[in-house]
């Protein structure tokens, strides 16, 4: 990967819905070859797809929090689905230390939390925080050195 690599990358991760004429005017490259450097990118599996993101306060859900997931009692092959499976989850990160897993999760209020956190507590321990502001969010810089 080289800088246009990257540049690339950065404004595609700002904005995925750019045009391929915009792309190519910003990094001053033809559309053809913006094109091909994108395609090669996807090839490769440094982008593994194209997203939004979405504010959850505009429809309803409210209340998001952290939750620590550990000395769980299930085996992985079990906690992965059924984690995931619930509408409430945003993410699950298997971590290192005495925390098993790092769940983030979005409910409407906190009677849905209460009973989300019992859930969870029948088959480990839980120790939750509840997002207050969040003043970066999905933030990373594409850059090489040379």
């Amino acid at each position: 990967m080289d800088r246009t690599d990257y540049k690339l990358l950065q404004i595609l991760h700002e904005n995925s819905r750019i045009s391929i004429v915009e792309l190519s005017r910003q990094v001053n490259l033809s559309r053809p070859s913006v094109k091909e450097r994108i395609d090669k990118l996807v090839e490769k599996g440094i982008i593994k797809s194209f997203t939004i993101q979405t504010s959850l306060n505009q429809y309803n859900e409210t209340i998001t929090f952290f939750s620590e997931l550990s000395q769980v009692t299930l085996p992985l092959e079990k906690i992965i689905p059924m984690l995931k499976q619930l509408p409430q989850v945003n993410e699950v990160h298997i971590v290192s230390g005495e925390v098993n897993y790092l769940v983030k999760a979005t409910v409407q209020n906190t009677t849905e939390m209460k009973e989300l956190l019992a859930k969870w507590m029948r088959f480990a321990k839980v120790k939750s925080s509840i997002v207050l502001e969040t003043p970066i969010e999905n933030h990373y810089h594409f850059e090489v050195d040379n």
